[in-house]
């Protein structure tokens, strides 16, 4: 019905009606138009207003699978799974690190359980398997790739550009399999070192076990699988004498076919400014062989002695949390 066919109605009734009526009618018309706004108002006071949300990093994505001693999955396959989960959680990570500050970090469950100021705090195989064996997980392992920044240039052994080498160093990996001197490129663009992950297998310095974690990386826009593993790294000087440090080495998957080949086909290491800062060694090439030879000497600033160091164990940082 139409407002005019409404008040037409409306005027037909009241045209005979007493005043009685009509003050009766007058006073509902007037009731009904206060009660309409205040009906409004309880409305509205009843919605609370809706406050814009400030977009926050959403929770870690994915679940630690169930520890299995006998998992029998290759570097490439572990790489690529974790190239998968670190898509996925890139915010979460980023957050992470920036706020940790730690050059590594360990999530179980969603939550950060264990992370290092630095990679020489790299959990070990066996480390690693406590944490399987008292969780029943396999724990999610993530390196910070700020902390493997590679600024590569070519300097001297011979590259594929024409007389262009790069200048190489000679040092001894050890680990509790055995030890092996190599030669590698000496790379202050790298701060972290590289070595072919086949050539450690072969000479027995490397076997991949179940509760290890690989990581994944790009270089040179070329993604790349590698497994973060610990070694005492040795040098000498010309005289003869030896130092060494405890330090992890990425050991890089399919290495003639890396990024880290694509300048020098033949090189077996990349030796970044880790291995020298370590040391605190004098260097200085010969450039007729472009290699580089040490004068080994005591750091500027004396370390403390500190037994538990002398039995190998690594140094704690402000960031560390334990496993």
């Amino acid at each position: 019905m139409s407002h005019e066919t409404m008040l037409a109605a409306i005027n037909a009734e009241l045209r005979n009606a007493d005043v009685a009526t009509m003050n009766l009618v007058l006073e509902t018309l007037r009731q009904a138009k206060q009660a309409k706004p205040k009906s409004r108002a309880r409305v509205s006071d009843s919605i609370t207003p809706i406050k814009p949300q400030t977009q926050t990093v959403a929770e870690f994505i994915g679940e630690n699978p169930p520890f299995d001693p006998h998992r029998n999955l290759s570097l490439h396959e572990r790489g690529a799974f974790k190239r998968q989960l670190k898509a996925q959680n890139h915010e979460w990570l980023l957050k992470q690190f920036q706020k940790l500050k730690v050059a590594w970090l360990m999530v179980i469950d969603g939550r950060v359980t264990a992370s290092g100021a630095t990679l020489e705090s790299y959990p070990k195989p066996e480390q690693i398997l406590d944490v399987c064996q008292r969780t029943g997980k396999f724990p999610f392992l993530f390196v910070n790739e700020d902390h493997l920044c590679i600024e590569e240039n070519g300097s001297w052994p011979k590259t594929i550009i024409p007389d262009d080498y790069y200048p190489t160093a000679r040092i001894k990996l050890r680990s509790n399999n055995g030890a092996i001197e190599l030669i590698g490129d000496f790379d202050t663009g790298a701060s972290s070192t590289f070595v072919d992950y086949d050539w450690l297998v072969k000479h027995n310095l490397v076997q991949l076990q179940a509760q290890e974690d690989a990581e994944s990386s790009h270089h040179l826009n070329q993604a790349y699988e590698y497994l973060p593993r610990s070694f005492v790294v040795e040098i000498a000087s010309k005289s003869g004498e030896i130092r060494s440090h405890e330090m992890t080495i990425s050991c890089v998957a399919d290495w003639q076919k890396s990024p880290f080949t694509k300048i020098n086909p033949g090189r077996t290491a990349l030796l970044g400014r880790d291995i020298f800062l370590s040391f605190d060694p004098k260097c200085c090439w010969i450039s007729q062989r472009y290699a580089l030879k040490f004068k080994v000497q005591k750091p500027q600033r004396e370390r403390k002695k500190n037994p538990a160091k002398a039995n190998g164990a690594l140094r704690r940082r402000a960031n560390d949390v334990d496993l």
